[in-house]
């Protein structure tokens, strides 16, 4: 199987890139490594705050570039976002429930790198870093839809890392 995004590497600096977008392509377990040591050195809530807000920053101009790029708009962005976060090797999203007209969401993730990447069940739920990333592909959504909302938060509320049959991600658009 080949991958299902395109990569370009530029010939002068090596530089890769796909959807337009600068790429880093990395070992696993150097990602996982990295990802275990912040949470050590600053806790798991802290490091939790500190990847929803850079999550949701960087998901928010993903979608964005890729609207205007790909002429999409709405839930067709979000859903485009979760098939590349796929296609990328983070897990396999499924967009599982959409009720913006009672302001959540719910996403399914399996497969996870932080699921497959532990040798033993966890403690705690640990794809945590992916509510950030919902979060603002849904802020992008909400703004694009004109969805009257103040925050958006999300929550993962099941992992496979815990023996669950997927990861389950709660998203709210607060009034």
């Amino acid at each position: 199987m080949r991958p299902a995004v395109d990569i370009e590497v530029d010939d002068g600096t090596g530089v890769w890139t796909t959807d337009g977008l600068p790429m880093v392509y990395i070992p696993r377990h150097f990602m996982l490594g990295i990802h275990d040591s912040v949470e050590r050195a600053l806790g798991r809530e802290r490091y939790r705050d500190v990847l929803t807000e850079s999550g949701a920053g960087s998901a928010y101009f993903w979608c964005k570039q890729q609207a205007a790029a790909r002429g999409l708009d709405g839930v067709a962005v979000f859903e485009h976002y979760l098939a590349r976060l796929s296609t990328r090797g983070w897990g396999q999203f499924t967009l599982e429930d959409a009720a913006f007209a009672r302001g959540t969401a719910t996403i399914r993730l399996v497969n996870s790198i932080y699921v497959l990447g532990r040798s033993a069940e966890a403690e705690h739920p640990v794809c945590y870093m992916f509510e950030g990333f919902i979060v603002g592909g849904l802020t992008y959504l909400a703004e694009d839809k004109g969805l009257g909302f103040s925050s958006i938060t999300c929550r993962e509320v099941q992992c496979q890392a815990l023996g669950d049959a997927a990861c389950r991600f709660e998203a709210s658009l607060n009034p």
